[in-house]
């Protein structure tokens, strides 16, 4: 917890408001002050906001990021003067009049501090700055993506990238003299390519994953997948059955909290040292599953999960925010079914997602095959229709195909934290 005393005395002594600072450093720290503004103390010094006129056009751009904490630093050199933005992705910031001789070592200070160079109207392949404007109460933003400039939602396209940052650039100039002023910096959805605005990071490539040949070998391939990236990227997501419960809770204290570790005390570290089995003669691959595994419970943070079907585990806020839960004590479909009155309810067995619609899959045990694998349906507490047993995929395979593809989006997303 922040000691507000520290902050209260870094604010000059004035008041504070009791949130924790968005960044927290030796040499800087972030803090808010009553009624949502922001404060910046940085190498001694307070800054607050200052009233800067725009009186000339930006000649150059800089924009360092920290995506996963949702920070940014952006300057704007303007002849003689320079325009120094520090805050939070659409949220508060603070602007400070600079020497333009001062902004290299700016740069250097932030990117110390963990910040990331990259381009004024992209922080990533997929996520694009989205700078908004105002004047008295009318409101207007722009976003250059690819080729496009988008202009309060009308996009027009551009014969170039360079071309689409000129134009884009044009239309400020236009607005700042018309009285507009920047007023918020956020990131969104890109729609189309836009170039990698930094060095990849260095973390090593996927390995390959060879096709299962059976079910069985597709539960282990799935659990060497989650383990492969959990290891590969140790920030911004966690398998709880991967996690030392000692040497890492700090890993899973950054995405949850103590809330998530009492209620999945029993999954926390339940792989660490379990290999591959044998399967048992007549068992199904949710048997072997069950047997050897026991459960999955893949976290990821909000910055992460673009493109993923994210739900709370058991459905509990602070039960972990989830794209892949997978357990046999989701959900009493029994108990479902005395209160619906629909008998055939009892015969679903949920072993994903529990009762989030949309997300939830159970096996529907009045279809099952020689091996013992049942038909996997999508549960959304409704009736079940009845299915041909010609659809039932073994919940090896199952499992498989929807970790592969989780797993590549999760690390595109990681990748760009």
């Amino acid at each position: 917890m922040a000691s507000w005393a520290r902050l209260q005395k870094l604010n000059g002594g004035k008041k504070i408001w009791y949130v924790a600072p968005p960044l927290d450093e030796k040499s800087e720290v972030w803090f808010y002050a009553p009624d949502n503004e922001l404060r910046v103390h940085s190498r001694g010094k307070l800054a607050i906001t200052e009233r800067v006129i725009a009186r000339e056009p930006v000649t150059a751009r800089h924009t360092l990021y920290k995506v996963a904490e949702q920070l940014f630093v952006d300057v704007e050199v303007r002849g003689a003067r320079a325009v120094l933005r520090r805050g939070l992705l659409n949220g508060a910031h603070v602007v400070t009049a600079i020497a333009p001789g001062d902004v290299d070592g700016w740069l250097v200070h932030y990117r110390g501090l963990g910040f990331r160079d990259c381009s004024p109207w992209h922080a990533t392949k997929t996520r694009v700055t989205r700078r908004e404007y105002r004047a008295r109460a009318k409101k207007w933003w722009i976003e250059v993506d690819g080729n496009a400039v988008d202009v309060d939602g009308k996009e027009a396209m551009q014969r170039s990238r360079d071309a689409a940052i000129a134009h884009a650039e044009a239309r400020i100039r236009e607005r700042e003299k018309s009285g507009f002023a920047l007023t918020l910096i956020e990131l969104m959805k890109a729609a189309h390519d836009n170039p990698a605005p930094t060095p990849p990071a260095r973390v090593a490539k996927r390995p390959a994953f060879a096709k299962p040949k059976d079910a069985y070998a597709a539960v282990d391939g799935a659990i060497a997948m989650l383990a492969d990236l959990h290891a590969r990227f140790a920030k911004h997501h966690f398998v709880a059955e991967l996690v030392d419960p000692k040497a890492e809770r700090a890993r899973i204290l950054e995405l949850e909290g103590d809330y998530f570790l009492r209620i999945h005390k029993r999954r926390i570290g339940a792989w660490r040292g379990v290999k591959p089995g044998k399967p048992v003669r007549g068992e199904s691959s949710w048997s072997y599953f069950q047997r050897v595994y026991g459960s999955i419970t893949w976290c990821l943070s909000s910055e992460a999960d673009q493109d993923l079907s994210m739900f709370y585990c058991g459905n509990v806020s602070g039960g972990g925010w989830s794209c892949l839960e997978v357990a046999d004590d989701l959900y009493d479909t029994a108990e479902l079914a005395k209160i619906m009155k629909v008998p055939d309810l009892a015969k679903l067995h949920v072993f994903h997602g529990g009762w989030h619609t949309g997300y939830g899959f159970a096996f529907d045990e009045r279809v099952a095959t020689k091996t013992n694998e049942h038909l996997i349906v999508p549960f959304d507490e409704g009736e079940p229709a009845l299915a041909k047993s010609a659809n039932v995929v073994p919940f090896g395979m199952w499992l498989w195909k929807r970790v592969d593809k989780l797993t590549r989006i999760a690390e595109r997303n990681l990748r760009e934290l």
